[in-house]
Order: structure tokens, then C-alpha cells, then sequence
């Protein structure tokens, strides 16, 4: 049996064991779970002085789980969220020039423990999905959040600050911050499925046609009921 891809957990990845420090904080992933691309050659992860990276590559796509159509599963990175009251606050950057059609994935996945939680995955019971996205039009250049199901979505603007998931029981909401003291929120979505999921995940994934061209996605802090996961 050849084995494309895998997850692998903390003592799994001597890659993450690295850390990156800025500022007395070390920036590390060797907490999270790294689901491994097809063949390990779609999309890649990296920690610097300022935060935990992860770069696309060309025709890697996060709905799917077995490549087809010219596409291949790419790397994803998830962390298991606990309980069922919470909040997760997120501060990333992107940079996403123009071109062919490109993303960035990430959000809340609820689904089958041991489950791949890939956008496409169809073991997951509800997700929260936001996508930073770039292509060839000037309209391609955008920021969204939508609920699976429900699949209606929601722009946001593109230069926030903090992106917020709240979960009190079988209710979701997504907020966001322009300048990391008020909160406006973007959209609230019911699932009572989620209470019997026995897994939910902070996972991050993309998605790229062709050249992404340098496209990268920088995570600089993500704070679970204010507690840092990133350091």
C-alpha cells in the first residue's frame, strides 16, 4: 500500500520542532497536526521571527482528498479546538498578487475524529469557511465567510485586524476588528449536528490554478478564550 499522504502529530515532524522567536515569543507548530499533502509536494509550511507561514503551490486544492483533474490534495494544518463554548481570535496577513486564481482556506472544521479536514471533506458535519482570494480581475481580490452547510457568504473587508469564531453550544458567529477593540459581526449560523462531532479543528489549507507567484499566508497570533496557540 503506498501511503500519499499523512497526518502527522507533534513528535511525528522534526521540522517542527524548530521555532522562530521574535520579540521573547517563540513562534511553533509541534502542537498542531500537519496533514501532508499528495506525494508531500503541494503547499509548505515554515516558522520565521514573525509568525508561522504556509505558501501555496501550483494546482493544489483544498476540496479535495484524492487528486483528479490535474489537482492533488495540499498540506493542510489544523489545531483541535475543546469543548463546545469558545473563542478563537485570529490575526493574519496574505499576500496574494494577481494572476491565476488563487486562495487561502481557513476557519473552523467539525467533523470525524481522525478525518482529513479538508474544505471538501465529506465527514465534516458543519464548517465555518473563510477564504482570502486573488485572479486575474480586480473583483477576484477578496476576502469571504461562509457557512457549510448554509453556503451563503459574507465579504469582509480585506484589511481587518482580528477575525473572531464564537461557538456557545449549537451557535456559531464570526466577528471581525478593524482596530482590535470593537467587534462587528459578520454572520451567525445554527448546528446542532456539532454537538455529537467528536472532533472540531482550527485548520488552514489553499488552493492555487496555476504559478501562484509568491503567494503566502502569515499567522501571527491565534488565541483560543485568549490563550496563544502559536507560542
Amino acid at each position: 500500500m503506498n501511503i500519499r499522504y499523512v497526518r502527522l502529530a507533534a513528535a511525528g515532524l522534526a521540522a517542527a520542532l524548530a521555532c522562530a522567536c521574535a520579540s521573547g515569543r517563540a513562534y511553533r507548530t509541534d502542537t498542531w497536526e500537519t496533514w501532508t499533502s499528495w506525494n508531500d509536494s503541494y503547499g509548505a509550511s515554515e516558522l520565521k521571527d514573525d509568525g508561522v507561514y504556509y505558501t501555496l503551490s501550483a494546482r493544489q486544492d483544498d476540496t479535495r482528498d484524492e487528486p483528479s483533474d490535474g489537482y492533488a490534495p495540499g498540506l493542510i494544518l489544523s489545531k483541535e479546538i475543546p469543548g463546545s463554548r469558545w473563542q478563537l481570535d485570529l490575526e493574519a496577513d496574505f499576500n496574494i498578487p494577481p494572476g491565476r486564481a488563487k486562495r487561502f482556506s481557513y476557519g473552523v472544521w467539525i467533523g470525524g475524529d481522525g478525518a482529513r479536514p479538508s474544505v471538501g471533506n465529506p465527514s465534516a458535519v458543519f464548517k465555518l469557511v473563510v477564504q482570502r482570494q486573488n485572479g486575474p480581475r480586480p473583483s477576484d481580490d477578496s476576502l469571504i465567510v461562509f457557512p457549510v452547510p448554509g453556503g451563503r457568504f459574507v465579504r469582509l473587508p480585506a484589511g481587518l485586524k482580528v477575525l473572531r469564531f464564537r461557538r456557545d453550544g449549537s451557535s456559531f458567529s464570526v466577528l471581525y476588528s478593524m482596530n482590535r477593540r470593537k467587534f462587528v459581526q459578520a454572520l451567525s449560523a445554527e448546528s446542532p449536528e456539532a454537538a455529537t462531532a467528536p472532533s472540531q479543528k482550527f485548520f488552514m489549507s489553499g488552493f492555487a490554478g496555476g504559478d501562484p507567484e509568491g503567494a503566502w499566508a502569515r499567522m501571527k497570533s491565534l488565541k483560543l478564550d485568549g490563550e496563544e496557540m502559536l507560542y
